[in-house]
């Protein structure tokens, strides 16, 4: 695989955006579209699906495709083809991806049929159609970030092209938190998914510029000792890696915390601020428009003080940050209102938002990359694939949780003070891991 020229990183660091927003807007509102807050309910909204079914449906959709990233990572690590290794499923999933986002938000099971609960059937509809639309996302995913490790020539490269990342995150983000809500507001969800899911195309990015030579050539031309590496060898010299292990153990924590936050944040907003759509987008605002002048910061952290600690020192901000959030609930009658305690813990907490964007990227293929060097054994694919997983399990965990913690009608105030807790967890058990200390002077 080619090295990437510094003008086409800006072009593969794109390819983040349109899977990224599409994903995300899928983690933060299809519970809130399936269950609305209580606010809306009251207000004539309608339950889709019973929240227990929905919690269930979806938690055991997230595991089954947290399990298919490892066949699908052994899969891009070992193929052979003309095409080269990485492309081919990015090609492949692409169009399914898009057209499964879509069909997520049309449940068969309407009207009059739904009761006051919603319908089973609409819980089964979409823990079917989501495990089917995370299997695709996966395809094209787990290869684009692999390549990660192969197209550039060093940690800072990497970190300079994760920053790049998210900042396409960041935007992907400001589509997703500020104008989605606003599109919500004015066209129905709906009408909006369809105004949104042009981003999509932003992934043909990184397919027009990861140049790769033939895999069937190069297999034939290895010598002995760079056999392909099995799935289960694969799997265990991965999770036999003391960094990835730490480094995952601290994800797993972050993660869960990161997607109860985001989940939540909707049900935050109307059920404790009592806010419309309109002002969640402009509060979702002040903590992502920052998010590019806060990657300057974390860069420059970086290189004073190594991604170790500047990671950490995101995960402290983050934790005083959520916690200013229930201060804006409307029973507490503070002389500031709650959409300004809002927009105060938003542009706190963009720092981290920027520092959690770029660490998903960076942290693995660095620890891909010198793993490659140590056994001559590229398995970025893999690496990848293990923190999709824990990751997806993570991820349904949050959402399941989240959806039956807000059976309770206090239940979105208990998100911040959750999320906290994870927060500062995730700093205890970082502290083991042995790399990203700053370059010598």
């Amino acid at each position: 695989m080619k090295i990437l020229k510094r003008w086409q990183e800006p072009i593969y660091a794109l390819g983040s955006f349109g899977p990224g927003f599409m994903y995300q807007i899928v983690m933060t509102y299809l519970l809130y579209y399936y269950r609305p807050a209580f606010t809306q309910i009251q207000a004539g909204a309608l339950v889709l699906a019973p929240t227990g079914a929905y919690a269930i449906g979806m938690l055991a959709a997230r595991i089954l495709d947290g399990f298919v990233d490892i066949p699908i990572a052994t899969w891009t690590d070992n193929l052979k083809s003309k095409w080269g290794r990485r492309r081919p499923l990015m090609v492949l999933g692409f169009i399914p991806t898009v057209a499964t986002f879509v069909l997520l938000w049309y449940p068969p099971l309407t009207g009059l049929r739904l009761g006051e609960y919603g319908h089973w059937g609409n819980a089964i509809y979409v823990a079917v159609l989501s495990s089917v639309y995370f299997f695709f996302h996966t395809m094209i995913i787990v290869p684009y970030l692999a390549s990660l490790s192969e197209i550039l020539k060093d940690e800072q490269a990497r970190v300079r092209v994760a920053s790049l990342q998210t900042i396409f995150n960041t935007a992907g983000a400001l589509l997703t938190f500020v104008v989605a809500p606003i599109l919500f507001d004015r066209f129905g969800i709906r009408t909006a998914i369809w105004l949104l899911a042009p981003a999509a195309l932003s992934f043909l990015g990184p397919i027009l510029v990861i140049k790769e030579s033939s895999t069937l050539e190069a297999a034939q031309e290895a010598e002995p000792g760079q056999a392909d590496v099995p799935l289960w060898e694969s799997i265990k010299l991965t999770l036999g890696n003391r960094p990835f292990r730490i480094y995952m153990l601290t994800n797993a924590t972050f993660f869960f915390g990161l997607q109860f936050l985001l989940g939540g944040i909707a049900f935050i907003a109307v059920d404790v601020k009592g806010l419309s759509e309109a002002q969640l987008g402009l509060m979702n605002m002040a903590a992502f428009a920052p998010v590019p002048l806060m990657l300057v910061l974390f860069n420059w952290l970086v290189k004073k003080k190594g991604s170790k600690w500047s990671f950490r020192l995101g995960l402290l901000v983050c934790a005083g940050a959520v916690l200013i959030f229930p201060l804006g609930w409307t029973e507490l009658n503070l002389p500031i209102s709650p959409f300004h305690v809002g927009i105060i813990a938003g542009v706190i907490g963009s720092f981290s938002i920027g520092v959690f964007f770029t660490v998903p990227y960076a942290f693995p293929a660095q620890i891909a990359a010198i793993d490659a060097k140590q056994t001559g054994k590229d398995r970025a694919g893999m690496y990848f694939a293990v923190q999709g997983v824990i990751n997806q399990v993570m991820g349904g965990l949050a959402g399941s949780l989240l959806a039956l913690l807000l059976q309770w009608q206090y239940g979105a105030l208990a998100i911040s003070p959750i999320v906290a807790v994870t927060c500062l967890l995730a700093f205890l058990f970082f502290a083991p891991y042995p790399l990203g200390q700053p370059k010598p002077e």
